[in-house]
């Protein structure tokens, strides 16, 4: 068998040679990561804010209503709309009944949350509330849930 023929001088010296982008490509994603980095560290947490539509309450609500304004509101915003950077407004969707049950919602008041799905750091638990109380919040939340159309 003859041997076969080297075409490597065939190429003019000049010629552009075709090198693959993944270096670069890889040096431009460190780039954008460092520029994200950059420019969001040290940055405050916002809160966000809901928009409640408050209904006309039941009595156990309006319990409720007062007890998140006197014992939670610090953390939470008032009635529970959040607006601070200590804690997530209560009113949110993601605490709607089928994401966030009634019972879950119980134990996290009573014995605290640690954090989860938030960077507003863990829960405590909220100290010297009965039973009523807590209920209270519970359909405080419910009732403004199902006027706000959250479901």
């Amino acid at each position: 068998m003859p041997p076969t023929p080297d075409h490597s001088q065939d190429i003019h010296p000049d010629a552009p040679r075709h090198k693959s982008p993944l270096k670069w490509m890889a040096l431009l994603m460190v780039t954008l990561v460092v520029l994200t980095v950059t420019t969001m560290w040290g940055n405050e947490k916002v809160s966000i804010k809901a928009s409640p539509k408050i209904p006309e309450l039941s009595a156990l609500a309006q319990h409720g209503r007062t007890i998140i304004n006197e014992r939670c509101a610090v953390c939470h915003g008032v009635d529970g709309t959040g607006g601070s950077r200590t804690g997530p407004p209560i009113l949110h969707p993601m605490y709607r009944d089928a994401v966030f049950p009634d019972f879950v919602f119980k134990r996290s008041v009573l014995e605290g949350k640690r954090e989860k799905n938030w960077r507003f750091g863990p829960m405590p638990p909220v100290e010297g509330l009965s039973d009523k109380d807590v209920d209270g919040v519970i359909a405080f939340v419910r009732e403004v849930q199902t006027a706000t159309g959250v479901q």
